[in-house]
């Protein structure tokens, strides 16, 4: 993430640079467009506000050099959290004027937090200036609102706790997301090592949410998620080793009151997200969602996962190597469609959003995992046989995809009913095609390719 530029090779597998992406995200996307000074654009394309507030980075002097108050008495002194070395802060300055509205020589999330706050009711952009924002706890974003880095921005977990039951140290969230139409752009997300019960975004009862082009790094229990919002886009992200999940419409801390809630209108698209212990990709509880054009690779358990979803399409992603972890029944796969009890909160038990059904998975690319496409129920009792038959997946369509190297099988059906699995191409595996006919029935074959 040091320039423009190098977003374009490595793991970044051709994607667009900032400049370009940003500028025409509103074409791509369909939430909103971001120039290049920050500039937020709503739906029907008219600009929500030019920046409102930019935040820098400040070396604690003051802007007369002394430390002193400046002009307008602006030289607040923090919360009297742990100091940056050296005495380095956070300025806001006032978009237009240049006037610092607001410092503090404490973590960075109280200068955005005053940003977030002070935005006018009809919303506006806050932009972050390059170089590293310690932030000692989450900061949360209204209405309207969009955040934007520039070259160089960084958010760092400042203060992790080592708790007693594990070796997995606890962080906190960076940003969370609390109000409708916002944006996250063009920043690096740092964990600094904390694993577990932290984001680095995390939205919650939103309607219209982008988050695009940001980069993840070192950590995270869960780095990009999203809990009962309504027209969401994940869009151009890196993710790189979070600890249980990268994108996924799940939230820490797992069991709480914001896990596992539904989500509906649902793009996740041109990210590439690696190293993860659990899912890749996790749309659970999520309808009428697309997930498309992904690399994901390195993952513990299958790298794209629906659980349960209804009419959806998972549709010309790469997948590829898939190293198992705590398998379930039947292993994992580089792509599921799955019932999995746990996954299911007592508002939608026994009902049709329980099941997972209507989901294309078309043109995926899928290499060296131990399944390549795989469907299943997983009831919470592993002896309830019956969970098989009464919650599989159903009305689903496996076409045209590439599976090489499943070292298990390349498409296995446990359990669905009333699925397609047709011109499918399956390389060097000893079971090209596995179905169990005593818990999935009426799945029509067609036209599949097997070649060693």
């Amino acid at each position: 993430m040091s320039n423009d530029t190098d977003v374009t090779s490595g793991r970044r597998f051709g994607q667009s640079t900032r400049r370009t992406f940003l500028g025409g995200l509103g074409a791509t996307a369909g939430i909103g467009a971001l120039t290049g000074l920050g500039e937020a654009r709503g739906r029907g394309g008219d600009a929500l506000s030019s920046a409102s507030y930019s935040v820098v980075r400040s070396d604690g002097r003051g802007p007369n050099g002394n430390g002193a108050t400046g002009r307008g008495g602006w030289w607040n002194r923090g919360s009297g959290r742990d100091r940056d070395k050296g005495g380095a802060g956070s300025l806001v300055l006032e978009a237009g004027s240049g006037r610092v509205a607001f410092s503090t020589d404490g973590t960075a999330d109280e200068a955005f937090q005053y940003a977030f706050d002070e935005l006018a009711s009809s919303g506006g952009t806050v932009v972050a200036g390059g170089g590293d924002f310690p932030f000692g706890g989450p900061a949360t974003i209204g209405d309207d609102t969009a955040l934007v880095g520039q070259q160089g921005t960084r958010f760092v977990v400042a203060d992790g706790e080592d708790p007693a039951t594990t070796d997995e140290p606890s962080g906190h969230d960076l940003i969370r997301v609390r109000g409708d139409d916002a944006t996250v752009a063009n920043i690096e997300f740092d964990a600094n090592g904390t694993q577990l019960d932290n984001h680095a975004i995390q939205a919650d009862d939103c309607d219209g949410l982008l988050v695009a082009n940001n980069h993840t790094v070192d950590g995270f229990q869960m780095a990009i998620s999203f809990s009962r919002c309504t027209n969401v886009q994940i869009v151009g992200n890196e993710v790189l080793d979070p600890n249980w999940y990268g994108i996924t419409a799940r939230a820490a801390p797992t069991g709480g009151e914001r896990d596992l809630r539904r989500s509906e209108n649902v793009v996740v698209a041109r990210n590439y997200v690696a190293g993860v212990t659990y899912n890749n990709i996790a749309t659970y509880n999520v309808s009428n969602f697309s997930v498309y054009g992904n690399v994901v690779e390195d993952g513990g358990h299958s790298l794209i996962a629906c659980s349960p979803a209804q009419q959806g399409a998972i549709v010309g992603n790469v997948c590829r190597d898939l190293e198992e972890y705590a398998p379930d029944p039947g292993g994992e796969a580089g792509i599921e469609i799955e019932y999995k009890e746990t996954h299911v909160r007592e508002e939608i038990a026994g009902t049709p959003l329980a099941r997972s059904y209507d989901i294309t998975i078309s043109g995926n690319q899928v290499d060296n995992c131990p399944v390549g496409i795989l469907a299943r129920t997983v009831p919470a009792d592993a002896d309830d046989e019956a969970a098989r038959e009464a919650e599989r997946p159903y009305s689903f369509t496996v076409t045209g995809n590439a599976i090489n190297d499943a070292a298990d099988a390349g498409i296995r059906i446990r359990s669905g009913e009333a699925g397609v699995v047709a011109t499918n191409t399956v390389r060097n595996s000893p079971v090209p095609i596995e179905i169990d006919e005593t818990y999935a029935v009426d799945i029509q074959q067609g036209l599949n390719a097997t070649r060693e």
